[in-house]
């Protein structure tokens, strides 16, 4: 369980001679075509895709990072998995990241003490109070996809009770109020109700009342062999944990390899998962290895049944 604390057209030399590889630097692919890029057995270059102008991330005027596809070598003799224009997966890993070397941040402006997990920071913001942990970090990017994407209607997650907290009641002019083991919606219409403020505001509210137990009990079990960008890992609880996929990769035996991106406990940057103690490319968690012996870090163990998705995708 939980632990403590948390090409470019490119030129490469193959035996006497060189060996050109063209994965589309600069070049606008589909994302319906990724799976059609085509990767020599033992290239270490990394992908280099442009970002689709179709994708959004609401909390930047203008996007301005790595996007997270870009920045990871995939393991020998893997390529990108295929993902729908406009999906979930397809969001994430696009996500942009923060210059490399940057630091995971708490809430309250500090450095987080133990970096030896981070791979790369996200480039999103934090918040000042310590309520975007780690299932929050999940809800935050699943939202803000929904969000960009005006799929008001799918945003919404239960609290710890139960009640259902959903963004279009919000949006319409309706708040939330708790007291004791009662929730109910009144009526209380602010003017950025429609605005993105108004969203942060309905996240804030969703952060201080739902957490990975109630979060777990909304998702659905997912089968290992069709795990996919946007499932998460999730262990329910008091505080539990739950990391996300944000990207997916495979072999042409069907091997997927996956990486990982988390928060956690206090408020932190939303941040790429470093492996532990592992050779080569350090951020793929194979998924052979989360059916044989699991999944483990400093801060989480996982198995094949904590695999979960969401119900509407």
């Amino acid at each position: 369980m939980m632990k403590i604390d948390k090409i470019i057209t490119s030129f490469k030399f193959l035996g006497s001679g060189f060996f050109i590889l063209i994965i589309g630097c600069g070049l606008d692919i589909d994302s319906t075509e990724y799976s059609k890029v085509k990767w020599i057995d033992n290239s270490s270059l990394p992908v280099v895709l442009k970002r689709p102008s179709r994708l959004k991330y609401s909390w930047q005027s203008k996007i301005e990072g790595e996007p997270l596809v870009n920045r990871f070598v995939l393991p020998l003799g893997f390529k990108l998995t295929n993902v729908k224009k406009g999906s979930f997966g397809e969001w994430l890993r696009f996500l942009p990241l923060k210059p490399k070397g940057s630091k995971i941040m708490l809430f309250d402006g500090t450095k987080k003490r133990f970096q030896m997990l981070n791979a790369g920071v996200v480039n999103i913001d934090i918040g000042t109070r310590d309520l975007q942990q780690c299932a929050d970090a999940v809800i935050r990017l699943r939202s803000e996809y929904l969000y960009s994407s005006y799929q008001y209607d799918k945003i919404h997650f239960n609290y710890t009770s139960g009640f259902n907290a959903e963004y279009s009641a919000w949006r319409a002019g309706k708040k939330i109020k708790v007291s004791g083991n009662k929730v109910n919606y009144y009526s209380a219409p602010k003017a950025n109700d429609k605005l993105y403020s108004g969203f942060k505001k309905y996240l804030i509210n969703v952060y201080n009342y739902a957490g990975t137990y109630s979060l777990d009990k909304e998702l659905k079990t997912q089968n290992i062999k069709d795990i996919k960008a946007g499932d998460v890992l999730i262990i329910g609880g008091f505080p539990g944990h739950v990391v996300i996929v944000a990207n997916v990769c495979e072999n042409s035996e069907g091997e997927k390899a996956v990486l990982l991106v988390q928060s956690y406990m206090p408020a932190q940057s939303i941040h790429v998962v470093k492996k532990m103690g592992a050779k080569g490319a350090k951020v793929w968690f194979k998924v052979k290895d989360l059916e044989k012996k699991g999944w483990s870090t400093l801060e989480f163990s996982y198995e094949s049944t904590h695999l979960k998705t969401w119900r509407s995708n």
